[in-house]
């Protein structure tokens, strides 16, 4: 019922870099996708204690690498 034609098989052979250290188990991606949650929960923190500093030291919106208007100009 089907005609495929020609059918060509290719002895090209490739090296594998495969590490077993590497592979994960579903275990292992759990633990470490809570690690990974946790350090980017402590940055997230971090960034928002920054912020609120620079809003102090600058003022809301502005940011500590702004020239300033007397310079702008220039």
């Amino acid at each position: 019922m089907v005609s495929l034609g020609h059918v060509a098989l290719d002895g090209t052979k490739v090296q594998a870099n495969a590490s077993k250290r590497k592979a994960m188990s579903h275990e292992r991606m759990l633990r470490a996708e809570k690690q990974l949650e946790q350090e980017i929960n402590a940055l997230m923190r971090k960034a928002e204690i920054l912020d609120a500093q620079e809003d102090r030291r600058y003022g809301k919106g502005n940011r500590g690498s702004d020239l300033p208007d007397e310079l702008r100009r220039r």
